[in-house]
């Protein structure tokens, strides 16, 4: 079905089904279509500004009733209407002689359902079909001449797992925690804003850090843990000094570095430690770790709260501060 659909296109469905799931919803709803256009597409955030966003996000909460979240291994299917919508928007990009569907197609799509509440607010807001489908076809004529980009960054292109999801992990035990950590990766791209310095720049409400800040600590730990994951593999046992310092932040200036390449380099280091964890061999798990002054605990459990602590930072990280 999602052949044609460009990256951004195949994001903006993930985004809603991430949507769909935060409000609790069985289905994937166009409301959840709108709001995954909103996280993924820059040309359409640009044209309706922050204000007119915050107000679209702000009416959808109040239209739904509050519901417990669904859980994201769950698999939602689309709406009737998504469905219509997403007909709609393949038919568009046919009727524009375009090559690809993306997500100005899938707004027009939208547009054209009369009775449709992410058409409504998108009306709303000034968005209209006639004058949309204009500056969507200007759009993808710039697109068709523009030169591809030779290098995709970490936050815009699929998880490397997605491509072989029937594999397993050499060490069956830590099946769990690789979940876990895959689901810890895939949840922070779908809620994060890793577009705007500003977001990054914002200070958490239980740690003296920024964003940014936390993400530095963050790539800390986890270079950190790949080192020893690699000394754990090679060596009877591993004994080191001990955890990040969290001082380390300051020192190397992670305030001032760029957000979208912390939010790369987290997401990347971490996709390479999927890779690792996934090739451990069942019997290396019990090889005996000494941090610090700690007592030593066998390489599973160093995983383990290596991915708890992972858990907490991010909650602090991708909180509404």
């Amino acid at each position: 079905m999602f052949e044609r659909y460009t990256e951004h296109a195949r994001r903006t469905i993930f985004f809603a089904r991430y949507e769909a799931s935060s409000f609790g919803s069985e289905v994937i709803e166009t409301e959840h279509l709108l709001l995954g256009i909103l996280r993924e597409d820059p040309d359409t955030r640009s044209r309706l500004g922050s204000k007119a966003i915050d107000q679209i996000r702000s009416s959808i909460v109040e239209s739904v009733p509050e519901r417990e979240k669904t859980s994201t291994s769950v698999d939602l299917p689309l709406s009737r209407d998504s469905k219509r919508a997403l007909a709609y928007a393949c038919q568009e990009s046919e009727k524009l002689n375009h090559k690809v569907i993306d997500c100005g197609h899938i707004i027009l799509g939208m547009l054209r359902m009369e009775n449709c509440a992410a058409a409504g607010l998108l009306r709303e807001h000034g968005i209209e079909y006639t004058s949309y489908c204009g500056i969507v076809n200007r759009s993808q004529e710039q697109s068709d001449v523009t030169q591809p980009r030779l290098h995709v960054r970490a936050v815009e292109r699929p998880s490397a797992w997605e491509e072989d999801e029937e594999s397993k992990p050499s060490a069956l035990s830590l099946q769990t925690t690789i979940d876990v950590l895959e689901g810890l990766l895939d949840g922070a791209v779908a809620v994060i804003d890793a577009y705007t310095e500003t977001y990054g720049e914002a200070r958490l409400k239980r740690k003296p850090w920024t964003r940014s800040e936390a993400f530095g600590h963050l790539i800390d730990w986890t270079l950190t843990h790949q080192q020893w994951l690699a000394r754990a593999l090679t060596e009877p046992k591993l004994v080191a000094a001990g955890y990040p310092a969290a001082d380390w932040v300051s020192a190397q200036q992670y305030a001032s570095f760029s957000w979208l390449d912390l939010v790369d380099l987290w997401l990347s280091a971490n996709r390479l430690l999927v890779h690792v964890l996934s090739r451990i061999p069942e019997e290396k798990l019990d090889t005996p770790c000494r941090i610090g002054i700690d007592e030593p605990i066998p390489l599973s459990k160093l995983i383990e709260r290596y991915v708890d602590y992972c858990d907490e930072m991010l909650g602090q990280i991708l909180a509404y501060l």
